[in-house]
């Protein structure tokens, strides 16, 4: 192991211990004083996750309830056939799949990339001239078709022939240029409308980028079942809704999976390590989010189960939905979700909801 990461593992499991040491307030709560360390002995809960789960407020009886994203992800590997991978993780093939089976999921208007076309319904664009060809004025998203979390993702707005992203603005060529060089670290590029939230959510958080559910499901026999959904709520002016443990200042909030309403919100006080605590209200405009009910929420839920029941040997997804004022659309569908968002938005672990709904 390098000094460095030696270092950085240090630094973590002594900030966790300021946190568990900082919430002993009774005899009771000595075993605090080596909670850290017995909780990476016993479950394999590191540093981090101690202070995301809160564990130092959690009885330790149920310290055990809580999963580890790597070790679930493997078990979900081992059930899930290669094809429902293939479609699953491939974003044009997805896109594909959801066209030839009618479910209602964010249009793909082209792919700029080095490749040929191969004779599918997405448009490859090769060139400058292209692209002036096909995107008219308007605004756009792209993100790379090997992304995950948000990363290498953009906005285009295009006002006659002049084009603006990233802070910056230019002609066709000029754009061009700049995809080459993303190009370097993906295959291609997406191109996708901007979608915009239904005014109920945007009424929250004013923002630019787009708040999207996360809900995920389980096959179970023949029954498509919802085992928990939490809103990521974007905080100030970011382009995505990603929570990453709360270091991107962004909210995750629990939805109660029957009715859409939110029943809690969470964030970290701190961008540099998970201090998670409880809002009621958006911190940049001051709305209440608790209690809110979701729109088109019995339309989200038929939405996934329809699109799950379309691929068969897919055992579990974590979908991703975004919810326009024309109803709710699908963003992506994941096979090898993380659980720990869910289990910090319901403060609660979730290996018996796994346990009751999945066979492995």
């Amino acid at each position: 192991m390098k000094l460095s990461r030696v270092a950085e593992t240090i630094s973590n499991y002594a900030r966790a211990e300021m946190y568990a040491l900082s919430s002993i307030r009774k005899l009771s709560d000595v075993h605090l004083i080596w909670g850290p360390l017995y909780a990476r002995s016993a479950y394999g809960i590191g540093a981090k996750d101690f202070s995301l789960y809160r564990l130092a407020s959690t009885p330790k009886h149920a310290w055990s309830d809580y999963l580890i994203n790597e070790p679930l992800k493997a078990k979900y590997a081992a059930i899930t056939s290669k094809e429902a991978r293939l479609i699953a993780d491939d974003k044009s093939r997805f896109f594909a799949h959801c066209h030839a089976h009618g479910i209602r999921t964010i249009p793909i208007l082209a792919l700029v990339t080095s490749q040929p076309a191969n004779g599918g319904i997405i448009p490859h664009l090769n060139s400058a001239a292209e692209l002036a060809r096909v995107l008219v004025p308007g605004d756009y998203f792209f993100k790379p078709s090997n992304g995950s979390h948000g990363n290498g993702t953009f906005s285009l707005r295009i006002e006659g022939n002049t084009l603006h992203w990233l802070g910056r603005s230019g002609s066709f060529e000029d754009f061009f240029k700049h995809c080459q060089a993303a190009l370097q670290f993906t295959r291609a590029l997406i191109v996708q409308p901007k979608m915009v939230n239904h005014q109920t959510i945007r009424n929250i958080t004013q923002a630019k980028g787009l708040s999207t559910v996360r809900i995920v499901t389980v096959r179970k026999e023949s029954e498509i079942k919802v085992i928990g959904s939490c809103l990521r709520i974007i905080v100030g002016d970011s382009e995505t809704d990603n929570f990453t443990h709360g270091s991107s200042g962004n909210l995750v909030g629990a939805i109660d999976s029957e009715t859409g309403e939110l029943i809690g919100v969470r964030c970290s006080i701190s961008r540099t390590w998970p201090k998670m605590t409880d809002v009621l209200a958006h911190p940049r405009t001051g709305k209440t989010i608790v209690g809110l009910r979701l729109p088109h929420w019995q339309d989200v839920v038929e939405l996934v189960t329809r699109a799950h029941h379309s691929i068969d040997s897919l055992y579990t997804v974590g979908w991703d939905v975004a919810i326009t004022d024309d109803g709710p659309v699908i963003v992506e569908a994941n096979w090898r979700y993380d659980i720990d968002i869910l289990q910090v938005a319901y403060k609660k672990g979730y290996r018996q909801v796994i346990a009751e709904n999945m066979t492995f």
